[in-house]
């Protein structure tokens, strides 16, 4: 890498003198071969090269004193004795003065042996030497006498100031040029073949002068020819060039005599030469290779790199030997020098040869070839190319997309013998990158590159540097990082990867601290990772896909587990307390907060909390998690003390009693520590419980629950310090609450109440086994479910404590109730009863749990169903203890429980097959565990394998005539014990099994058999007036009915245990209920005509079917009931709301009904009051039943809403048949009913909040085309809402008024109403809103749904900035609700408030607006994109620069202005344009349009740039400043020194104004700018003057870049490299049919440009035309001396006329060194060129081609010694022009670079008659 910056331009940076073919190497990638050569040495010779000694001038005759000559030797051996040395005068110098011999020599001051500080005089030794001055004071000064008497005299003043200008005149005189040259050229002569041997040989050896050699030139000698023997002759470069331009001018002698003029110029010719031959060399590379390689299609090279072979085959090559190699070497080396050296000289076309040079790397064909030309040719332009950005970016083009195919490369062939070649080539590459990119990072701004090189630009300049670069160039390798930094950023700005471009106030106050607003806004940020974190997780965890278990835990399905929770919330080091306690805040109220759902949220937290402080030995975790724990029990204390005054301020947070107490369970806080912590502060004493934050604590003190068992003297300390010392009886409350739970607990067990001291009351310490659950008493204690009720509600309204208490007594007598050990008698010796096992029945086991569930104590919940799974006999048991554990996986996952309930499960399933009991149930959850990722070991897998696959042994009696089928199964009605459910299933599966369709079979016939029992039943209902309330009688007639319909369902779930391996028959069923049941037969079967009674009992047998896992609840849904719902939904429309279709579809539509309240709805076992009147409900269900349907539910409904699309079709379908029914059918309330009923559904709405986003999309995209549709389709979203959670929104606040809320209310209720835990969900508030908007037919004055809103609190709407003016306004029709929240949007995006608190509520409620954008609808979104638009224009009754401040379009002006505010409005403003626009939702012409507009804008900021000078200078506003140019006249200078020192006078203003200053204006600038970013392409597709007009556009930014507005003076370097990038960005796109004109504006404008600071001004050039320069003339001060010019008060048309005569007189070609002719010519100026040893040559032109150009009357222009210039005609001859070869190149104009030229067009000469080079 280079870190230094060379100069622009080197003139003699090479030798003279071509190297020795002995000793040197190209470092050419070839392998050598023979091993003549070694590889060590190209690298020591490559840096000698480009480390070369500068070069001789080539004014010089001598060779260069860099190299020895080829014939001379380079060293010399003096042998002479060396003498002394004498003082001698240099050889034929002539002295200072002939009489004056003591002043010696020009130069020369030699010592004299007399001089008096030499004489050693004791004054001299004693003081030293002392010159005396010639006068006695020096320190006097004659400025005072002289300036005195010119005061005096004034006539002496005016005469000096004559003289001196008579001085200059003829010193200007002097060096004008007074004619045409004599000079000519020699001329070249015919020689024979020795002669032009031996003179090529004489001009080779360095020996013979050129003037010699000039008296006889040769012929025969041009073109390549000439080059190839100027490289094989070894000329030296100074006397090759000299030959070359002799060679040149006799060419151009001869066509001029011959009145020819060549299409380009000779430079150009010559140029074009010069690259032939350069790739003629190349070629004999590539043309080795492809001979011999014909065969091969895929040559290697960038372009085709897979073949690696060719690099050594072949014997033809010009390195196959070390001779071939060196020669190809040598004339490599020597013609690259020699073009080299004839660039510096001008001899070739800058411009053609540059670009050529890139063509030619871009075009080579290997790898190899490549490394040639990087090393030996275009290594020697990088500063030529670093003069222009176009250059710049083919190189850049080129180098990187071969890096990229190197990399691909490198990795096929890695380790093969060709690798190093690769690798070399590939650090040559990054190490000129590196190089290109410290010098000039602007020029790697290329957007287009790096999107589609990213990776590329990252691997070389970005990338870690290596620990040798990093020890030995530290600050160059920190400073390519840091540029490549910046750069990367601003490439990304144009790509669309920055996240946010945001708008700095200043350029160098980017490292300012932040405001106490922004640190609130990073503490929300950091707030919301901790919430995704966890909501990625939680997302998983509420899902039917759950929890799997890790090795060390659990694992979420997407691979997260609790130690990557934590590293990602934590991180891996250590963590700021600050911090840490923030993050546990966060934490706190995610497990507490409304928005989210699910009682697992504290288990999670814990888990997580546990694993980050257990990875830690040391205890200083645990102390910082009591200690943030405090601090959040402290927090919420006093947030509830605070009283809210913003009432868009909500409290997302529960009581966090429950997470207290679970992560007081799981010890993670100490509930002791806690209240020690209270004490030791001091506020448990009785003066400070007065307080509010303290009742908190205590009222934590009190809920809080203890650890089992507590510590000693715990439980005597909380009293105390809750209730007082003497306040002996301040607990009796609880014991009251837990006394009444109790008794609730036993009765909801025994129904009765004996003793509160037993919950299973007084006998079961004499049980031997458990209670019979199908009996009628334990019916009828099923159905006193109430009890349980009043627990649940006594739970609510105690504390946690009193809970705990409650289930610790529960579970104890859980534990208790076993059999004893009782001794064998008579009375019990056939009761098999083993002492210890469990005596609970399935009702009173689902009793407990439910009664845990309600007391949220899961880890209880999954003890006992370990405890119970271990000790129980009971086979019915098994199912409901499986599905507990089902149902709370999370829990005892997240508690690493997995290997516990794992192993129980294991144990029981050893045990049950020791026993000979097979219990499918065990054994396919143990499945599951191990599809969840519970590992067992190969002997397990394969035992667990063979007992799922052992068929049972069918214990059936032996007939010889077998019953039918209705006969046996009429045996269950009669006996419905389970051991004849189990003889007629044995019987069944014996006889049956195999049989196609035979579960259908089976079937059918309980269908048949059910059919006369189902009518008997219909008819007890019928005649009963009250189904709900039965007699004694009739409970039982229910009862045995019950148990019919259930041994049935009984029946086939042992068949399906028996037939299948799952269980399951759900594919049977299915097809059975789709032949028999299905909308296509609707007469004809005996299961419709049952659907069609009333009290049918089919949806019963169909529950019961789900209950026992004979079908799944989803195949029930979406194959039986959503076809039936979909045809009735048909039938109702084609009735078009007629009686006739309610009749037909009238009792079973209100059985399917009843199915589906039964299977999702109900929860209770008996149905209410009303139900069972008003919907056909008369059925019960047992607690076991409501308890399997839920755990069914939760599967189902927890799968994602592909699973649960069903239950959206069914309320689609349930509002399109109320929607075609009459209002008085018994119908429409029942399904009313059930909707409401179902939106009620807890799992349902939160499966519906976990995908929130795909709720919305399934109703909001369907297209709705009629008035019907439009209707249903808003009842539908109307459901959505209720269904997300909406509850109807200011219910109270409409009470008080009388009228309903507004949309902006309801709409501003949404954003006030915003925080990190509801976002999701009032985005889908507000789209509902707008679809309600766009839905609405304008017919009514209110169209909007009233049920949108979630939350019923009143908000302060004034709040809001400009919501007064908004919400007085009601809307009357669409369009202005739709204009009404365009206003509001941006009100509240544009918002500002100083307050802190409010400014996080304020960034939030934009963040908010920003997400919501994404997905709107389009007529939404182009409506705010217009708004947008219109707030740019600004008002057309302003001016600037209140016309651009982003205010209102109603053309107030607001009386003050702040700038502070200003900006952040500004930035607002851009954020929310720049999220609608990536929306892509404008058509071509609409973005053109804005394009358009902004072009306008944008050029309102150039006109003012002395203006903006002085607020720069003088730090005023724009009204001061126009102010203060006013009364100086426009003059900048004076106009800052007014307002610095003395002000503007006078206090009053003809207008009232605002105070705009200028980083104001900037800002605005910058704001439409930034808008244009996205559009840049548009720009280019679109370029014509009618389109987009990009000629303009670079027209405009270029003007800006010189304008102090852009650059200020070097302090907005930010802001001008955005200008800068997006200007270059746009002329690297400019179509070729455009280049021409837009080159020829970016020439004219060099003059804006002038007043650039030095720092920006080379910056700038690199994008302008490009500049070729000449040797002769750098500068053009010496062309202005020889041509008499000045360098100011010049009209632009007589400097265009300067500058081209000073090129026309220092054309390299017309000029030759070191030669006079004979006789010697005359020298034609002043000043002696033959100082040089150089003349110009002699250029005659045709008389016809003169008038052609000039015109017949042109005439010389006269000569005067006035004050005016001089006029200089055209001198020359002028060529055409090749316009095809100008577009190629991409360069049109020659400019010299230090000249400011305003390029306007002489009258007498056309554009086909400039000579190339010249300017118009």
């Amino acid at each position: 890498m280079s870190g230094r910056h060379q100069a622009p331009y080197a003139r003699y940076n090479q030798s003279n003198q071509p190297i020795n073919s002995v000793k040197h190497n190209l470092n050419i990638p070839f392998n050598p071969q023979n091993n003549a050569q070694g590889i060590g040495h190209s690298s020591a010779s490559s840096a000698s090269y480009n480390n070369a000694s500068s070069m001789a001038s080539p004014y010089s005759s001598s060779s260069s004193p860099g190299h020895p000559s080829p014939n001379m030797a380079k060293h010399v051996t003096h042998n002479t004795q060396l003498k002394k040395y004498t003082l001698k005068p240099p050889p034929r110098l002539q002295p200072l003065s002939k009489t004056m011999t003591q002043l010696g020599y020009p130069g020369i001051f030699p010592q004299r042996s007399s001089q008096d500080e030499d004489v050693l005089t004791e004054s001299n030794m004693r003081n030293g030497f002392n010159d005396r001055p010639i006068v006695s004071n020096e320190h006097t000064c004659a400025h005072d006498i002289v300036y005195g008497k010119l005061q005096d005299d004034q006539r002496l003043m005016n005469e000096l100031g004559s003289f001196m200008v008579d001085v200059l005149k003829r010193k200007r005189k002097a060096a004008k040029v007074t004619g045409n040259t004599s000079f000519k050229p020699p001329l070249r002569s015919t020689l024979g073949d020795n002669k032009k041997d031996q003179w090529m040989q004489d001009l080779a050896g360095g020996t013979v002068p050129l003037r010699k050699l000039a008296r006889n030139v040769p012929h025969g000698f041009k073109g390549e020819k000439l080059l190839e023997t100027l490289a094989l002759r070894q000329v030296p470069f100074l006397r090759a060039s000299w030959y070359i331009k002799i060679v040149g001018l006799s060419e151009m002698t001869q066509r001029n005599a011959n009145n020819t003029n060549p299409p380009v110029s000779q430079a150009n010719q010559w140029t074009i030469i010069v690259i032939s031959h350069l790739k003629k060399q190349l070629g004999e590379l590539t043309a080795t290779n492809t001979a011999s390689h014909h065969n091969n299609t895929n040559s290697r090279g960038h372009k085709g790199h897979n073949n690696t072979s060719n690099h050594y085959d072949g014997s033809t090559k010009p390195w196959a030997s070390p001779e071939n190699r060196a020669r190809f070497e040598q004339r490599w080396l020597y013609s690259t020098r020699l073009t080299r050296w004839q660039y510096c000289e001008g001899l070739l076309d800058q411009r053609t040869f540059l670009r050529s040079s890139l063509d030619t790397l871009l075009a080579s064909g290997s790898f190899e070839v490549m490394w040639l030309i990087l090393t030996g040719l275009v290594q020697d332009y990088v500063d030529e190319y670093r003069r222009n950005r176009t250059l710049m970016k083919l190189l850049i083009e080129t180098l990187i997309k071969t890096y990229n195919a190197l990399l691909s490369h490198t990795a096929q062939i890695h380790g093969d013998k060709s690798y190093w070649i690769y690798c070399g080539l590939q650090k040559e590459i990054k190490q000129m990158l590196q190089s290109l990119f410290l010098s000039t990072p602007d020029v790697f701004v290329i957007p287009k590159l790096y999107h589609q090189y990213r990776d590329v630009f990252d691997a070389i300049l970005g990338e870690d540097n290596s620990e040798s670069a990093l020890q030995t160039i530290p600050d160059v390798c920190n400073t390519m990082k840091k540029y490549w930094n910046i750069v990367k950023a601003r490439n990304e700005v144009f790509c669309g990867t920055a996240e946010e471009n945001k708008i700095k106030q200043d350029g160098n106050s980017r490292e300012d601290k932040k405001t106490t607003a922004q640190n609130l806004t990073e503490e929300v940020r950091d707030g919301e990772h901790v919430v995704h974190v966890l909501d990625n997780i939680g997302r998983h965890v509420g899902s039917h896909s759950g929890l799997l278990i890790d090795q060390n835990g659990w694992m979420s399905v997407n691979g997260k587990t609790a130690k990557s929770a934590a590293k990602a919330i934590f991180g891996t080091g250590d963590v700021d307390q600050q911090a840490f306690v923030h993050i546990i805040k966060t934490m706190c109220q995610w497990a507490t907060s409304d928005a989210r759902y699910g009682d697992w949220r504290p288990y999670l937290i814990a888990s997580i909390l546990l694993h980050w402080r257990d990875s830690s030995k040391t205890t200083e975790r645990k102390t910082m998690l009591q200690d943030s724990f405090i601090r959040f029990l402290d927090e919420e204390s006093l947030s509830d003390e605070t009283e809210i005054q913003n009432s868009d301020e909500i409290n997302a947070n529960n009581d966090p009693t429950f997470e207290s107490s679970t992560l007081i369970r799981l010890q993670l806080f100490s509930y002791q520590k806690y209240l020690l912590r209270l004490i030791a502060r001091g506020e448990l004493e009785p003066s400070q419980r007065h307080k509010r934050s303290i009742r908190q604590s205590l009222h934590y003190l009190a809920s809080f629950p203890l650890l089992t068992p507590p510590p000693a003297g715990l439980v005597h300390q909380r009293r105390v310090a809750i209730y007082g010392v003497r306040n002996v009886n301040g607990d009796y409350q609880e014991k009251e609450d837990l006394s009444h739970m109790k008794r609730l607990a036993k009765l909801s067990m025994t129904g009765n109440m004996e003793n509160e001291s037993f919950l299973f009351g007084e006998n079961s310490r004499e049980m031997t086994s458990p209670e019979p659950s199908d009996s009628i008493a334990s019916f009828d204690i099923t159905l006193l479910d109430k009890y349980i009720q009043e627990i649940a509600q006594t739970m609510q309204n105690s504390t946690r404590y009193v809970v705990q208490l409650f289930c610790d007594w529960m579970v104890d007598q859980v534990m208790r109730f076993v059999v004893k050990s009782v001794q064998i008698g008579e009375d019990n010796w056939r009761v098999m009863t083993t002492p210890g096992s469990c005596l609970l029945n399935t009702r009173q086991y689902i009793t407990i749990i439910k009664i845990l569930e309600h007391a949220k104590d899961y880890t209880n919940i999954v003890q006992i169903a370990l405890w119970v799974l271990k000790k129980t006999n009971e086979r019915a048991l098994y199912l409901y203890i499986i599905d507990s554990l089902r149902k709370y996986a999370s829990i005892w996952k997240l508690t690493n429980y997995s290997n516990q309930v794992a192993e129980a499960l294991w144990e029981k399933h050893q045990d049950l097959q020791a026993r000979g009991i097979r219990e499918r149930c065990i054994m396919m959850y143990i499945v599951q565990l191990v599809q969840e990722g519970y590992r067992i070991s190969d002997e397990r897998r394969a035992q667990l394998q063979h007992d799922l696959q052992a068929k049972p042994k069918f214990m059936s009696r032996h007939r010889s005539n077998p019953l039918p089928i209705t006969a046996e199964l009429g045996q269950i009605i009669q006996d419905h014990s389970p051991s004849n459910i189990q003889s007629v299933t044995d019987s069944l599966c014996v006889r049956y099994q195999g049989t196609a369709g035979w579960i259908g079979i089976i079937l059918q016939g309980i269908v048949e058999v059910m059919s006369p029992v189902g009518a008997v039943r219909r008819i007890e209902l019928a005649t009963s007036k009250v189904p709900a309330k039965e007699t004694q009688d009739s409970f039982a007639r229910s009862f045995e009915f019950y148990q019919i319909v259930s041994a049935f369902a009984s029946l086939m779930e042992e068949i399906s245990n028996q037939a299948t391996i799952t269980g399951e028959l759900d594919e049977a069923i299915a097809g059975w209920l789709s032949r028999q049941c299905s909308p296509t037969t609707m007469n004809g079967t005996i299961l419709i005509d049952e659907m069609n009674q009333e009290y049918s009992w089919v949806p019963l047998f169909i529950t019961l079917l789900v209950v026992h896992g004979c079908v799944s609840l989803e195949i029930v849904l979406k194959d039986f009931a959503i076809p039936w719902f979909r045809h009735i939904s048909q039938e109702t429309q084609q009735a078009n709301g007629t009686d006739a279709a309610e009749h037909r579809v009238l009792q079973f539509s209100k059985n399917l009904v009843a199915l589906v309240r039964l299977l999702v709805v109900r929860e209770q076992c008996k149905p209410n009051f009303e139900d069972a009147i008003n919907t056909s409900q008369p059925w019960i269900l047992r607690i076991e039943d409501i308890f399997r349907l839920e755990t069914s539910r939760q599967t189902y409904l927890t799968s994602g809403l592909d699973k649960i699309e069903p239950l959206f079709g069914l309320m689609e379908y349930l509002v399109i048949i109320g929607a075609n029914l009459p209002l008085s059918s018994t119908l429409l309330r029942e399904l009313v009913m059930l909707r409401a009923d179902m939106l009620k559904v807890e799992r349902f709405r939160q499966a519906c909040i976990r995908d929130l986003d795909g709720v919305y999309q399934r109703f909001a995209t369907q297209d709705v085309g009629g008035a019907n549709e439009r209707k249903t389709k808003k009842k539908m979203l109307s459901i959505v809402d209720e269904l997300i959670g909406g509850n109807p929104c200011f219910e109270r606040q409409g009470m008080a008024h009388d009228l309903a809320p507004s949309f902006v209310e309801k709409l501003s209720h949404i954003f006030m109403n915003v925080s990190q835990w509801n976002e999701e969900l009032c985005r889908v508030q507000v789209n509902l809103l707008l679809d309600n908007i766009l839905l609405s037919d304008g017919s009514s004055s209110n169209p909007n749904n009233p049920h949108i809103l979630g939350d019923d609190s009143t908000t302060n709407l004034a709040t809001t900035p400009g919501m007064d003016s908004i919400l007085r306004s009601t809307p009357t029709s669409t369009n202005e609700e739709l204009v009404l929240f365009v206003d509001f949007s941006f009100n509240m995006a544009l918002s500002d408030d100083s307050n802190d608190k409010k400014s996080q509520k304020s960034q939030r409620r934009f963040t908010f607006l920003k997400n919501m954008l994404n997905g709107i609808r389009e007529p939404v979104l182009s409506e705010l994109l217009s708004h947008g638009v219109r707030l740019l224009e600004g008002c057309g009754a302003t001016t600037f620069p209140e016309n651009v401040l982003l205010l209102t379009t109603e053309g107030c002006i607001p009386t003050s202005f702040e700038s502070a505010k200003f900006s952040r409005r500004s930035h607002a403003f851009l954020n929310i344009m720049q999220h609608m626009i990536a929306e892509d939702v404008w058509t071509s012409s609409k973005k053109i349009e804005l394009l358009k507009t902004l072009h306008v804008q944008i050029k309102r900021y150039k006109d003012g740039a002395d203006v903006y000078k002085v607020m720069e200078g003088a730090q005023v506003s724009y009204n001061n400043a126009i102010r203060a140019m006013s009364l100086v006249k426009n003059n900048v200078d004076m106009a800052i020194a007014l307002l610095m020192n003395d002000g503007i006078p006078g206090n009053s203003r003809d207008t009232q104004g605002i105070d705009v200053m200028l980083q104001d204006i900037r800002t605005s600038l910058l704001v439409r700018l930034k808008l244009v970013v996205p559009f840049a392409a548009l720009i280019w597709e679109h370029p014509k003057a009618e389109e987009c007009d990009i000629l303009e556009w670079v027209k405009v930014l270029v003007s800006l870049l010189g304008n102090p507005l852009v650059h200020g003076n070097g302090s907005q370097e930010k802001f001008f490299e955005f200008v800068l990038d997006l200007v270059s960005l746009l002329i690297d796109e400019v179509p070729r049919e455009l280049r021409k004109p837009n080159l020829l504006h970016l020439s004219s404008m060099n003059g804006e440009l002038a007043f650039l600071p030095s720092m920006f001004l080379s910056r700038v050039k690199r994008i302008l035309p490009f500049l070729t320069h000449n040797i002769y003339i750098t500068s053009t001060r010496l062309a202005s001396s020889l041509l008499g010019s000045q360098s100011s008060n010049i009209t632009p048309q007589q400097q265009q006329q300067h500058l081209e005569n000073c090129m026309e007189h220092s054309k390299p070609w017309e000029w030759l060194e070191d030669y006079v002719s004979d006789p010697p010519a005359e020298n034609d100026a002043p000043i002696n060129i033959s100082l040089f040893d150089a003349r110009k040559v002699k250029k005659a032109e045709g008389t016809y081609a003169k008038w052609y150009k000039s015109g017949f009357s042109d005439k010389l222009a006269s000569e005067d010694d006035h004050d005016e210039p001089l006029r200089v005609s055209l001198i020359g001859k002028s060529r055409k022009r090749s316009v095809d070869t100008m577009e190629d190149n991409g360069f049109i104009f020659i400019v010299d670079d230090d000249e400011d030229v305003n390029s306007t067009t002489t009258p007498k000469r056309r554009l086909i008659d400039m000579e190339e080079g010249e300017l118009p």
